[in-house]
């Protein structure tokens, strides 16, 4: 063993290494109480056999299984360094450009795939499942937690299911809606996740809002799911299409399964590639040397001899000179652009030899690329020439996308996290009722009720999210006792006038004590 990755209400995960060979591992292990609920055991027991079943290099190894002396239980599996779509989400609200969303789910249909192929659904697809992990310089993709998966040819056969009869499995937001009726696992189940999950991606929010999951589940039923296309403008036509069949409410009219999901998402990304590359295709060209330069012309500030002194920056040989704006000019549109900037240039050069020597000369003499070489012919001796210079940018750049913020380091554990807001927004806004945050609050709720401690404790952090504060602290205060951290439990606290919550600092201050 060589350290705790995290702690949760069912149980630990440790990093380990075997000893043998050296390959480090992440071993969870259930808590006792745990380990003797016979649902959890058989929970417990499937994610392991369903993840050995698939073998998809999408989908998180298993390598053992077993229980302690103790009997608790216990997994080994791959040790994933990375982080899981869901934090992508909450720090950046949607992940950018879209052909990197489609990248992902891609990977994820493809891991879904082979679990359809082999009669598994999944069930409970959401972004906490979906790990993005560096690898080799790219963006691999691990689906985990096929704890509820379920086994499409056992159901027929009329086994025993893992789950309850009457108890819905899975998460509301990402629940297809049949799934709430308690229809027999389908592939169908996961495509309508996966259709979520993209949608989500793209525009930062989930198709459909609802004040409680019947009422969720209701819309669903009933209603159908908005186009992509209404929150997020100019997306690819295919993309927009195969996100409303992925959310239709027949599942008959859904993508089969997670291969065909992965067959759409392959043509629309080859077309996203294409796009691009034809965008940052330079313009026309025509033989001779002149045809490899690129243009790069700005206007400078005017200057008192003249109205304005055109630059045109001149490459030194075996030098590309990238282009002002991320999409240059093209095709014909280019050739006038370039006509015009070489009339303009003559016009300046004949006036300034009309001016005579009284005249002193500009600053910054343009020095204009026409298409193809010309010869000037002599220039008079008194008028000097100096060499032309690249134009300072122009005073507004062209327009380009911010890159993500860098994330805010976690606080120590203990550490009284003060309310940071956002930038944009100001301290009594409503920040709060911001997509981010609903998705923020619902996902700490969704902690809360699964006990995992540690992840409470992060979104609580973000306080700009709350209504209150106190609301914010008192949760923390919760997740803070849980995890055994009674000082910093004592320190969130502080001042609280809530009933629960002054309980729950009592018990924090009488383990401080000893």
């Amino acid at each position: 063993m060589l350290q705790v990755l995290g702690r949760g209400g069912m149980g630990s995960v440790y990093l380990a290494e075997h000893v043998e060979v050296g390959r480090k591992v992440a071993i969870k292990v259930l808590l006792p109480q745990w380990s003797q609920t016979d649902s959890i055991v058989r929970r417990f027991r499937a994610e392991a056999r369903t993840a050995s079943t698939i073998g998809h290099p999408n989908i998180v190894q298993v390598f053992d299984a077993g229980a302690l002396p103790d009997r608790r239980l216990f997994l080994v599996m791959e040790h994933l360094a990375g982080r899981d779509l869901e934090a992508e989400l909450i720090e950046n609200t949607t992940v950018e450009p879209p052909r990197r969303a489609c990248a992902i789910m891609r990977q994820i249909a493809l891991a879904l795939g082979a679990g359809h192929r082999a009669g598994i659904v999944h069930r409970d697809l959401k972004p906490s499942n979906i790990m993005l992990v560096p690898q080799a310089g790219e963006e691999a993709v691990k689906v985990l937690d096929f704890g509820i998966a379920a086994n499409t040819g056992l159901i027929v056969a009329g086994a025993e299911r893992i789950t309850s009869p009457g108890s819905l499995m899975g998460t509301p937001e990402y629940m297809a809606p049949e799934q709430a009726t308690n229809m027999p696992a389908r592939p169908t189940f996961d495509v309508y996740a996966m259709g979520v999950m993209l949608f989500e991606m793209l525009t930062g929010d989930i198709p459909f809002s609802a004040s409680n999951a019947f009422e969720l589940l209701a819309f669903k039923l009933n209603r159908p799911a908005p186009s992509v296309e209404t929150r997020r403008p100019g997306l690819p036509a295919g993309l927009v299409r195969l996100i409303a069949d992925c959310l239709a409410t027949d599942s008959g009219e859904r993508p089969s399964d997670g291969d065909a999901v992965a067959a759409r998402l392959d043509v629309i990304l080859q077309d996203m590639r294409r796009d691009s590359q034809s965008r940052h295709k330079s313009g026309p060209t025509s033989p001779g040397a002149s045809s490899q330069l690129p243009l790069q012309a700005t206007l400078t500030a005017p200057i008192p001899s003249a109205a304005a002194s055109l630059t045109a920056a001149k490459p030194t040989p075996g030098t590309t000179l990238a282009p002002l704006r991320r999409e240059a000019p093209r095709g014909r549109t280019a050739t006038i652009v370039l006509a015009l900037l070489t009339v303009v240039g003559l016009a300046t050069a004949v006036w300034l030899l009309r001016a005579g020597p009284e005249t002193p000369p500009p600053a910054e003499l343009a020095a204009v690329v026409p298409p193809a070489p010309v010869d000037p012919g002599p220039v008079p001796k008194d008028i000097s020439t100096p060499p032309p210079a690249i134009a300072p940018p122009p005073s507004e750049p062209p327009v380009i996308e911010p890159p993500p913020s860098e994330p805010t380091p976690p606080a120590p554990e203990g550490a009284t996290v003060k309310p940071t807001a956002k930038a944009g927004t100001r301290p009594g806004s409503d920040a709060h009722m911001s997509p981010r945050c609903q998705r923020v609050r619902t996902s700490a709720e969704e902690a809360r009720r699964t006990q995992r401690w540690a992840i409470l404790r992060d979104y609580t952090r973000q306080r700009e999210c709350w209504a209150s504060s106190a609301e914010a602290r008192k949760l923390e205060t919760k997740a803070l006792m849980e995890l055994g951290d009674f000082t910093g439990c004592m320190s969130v606290g502080k001042g609280l006038k809530d009933q629960e919550a002054q309980g729950w600092l009592k018990l924090c201050q009488k383990r401080v004590g000893g």
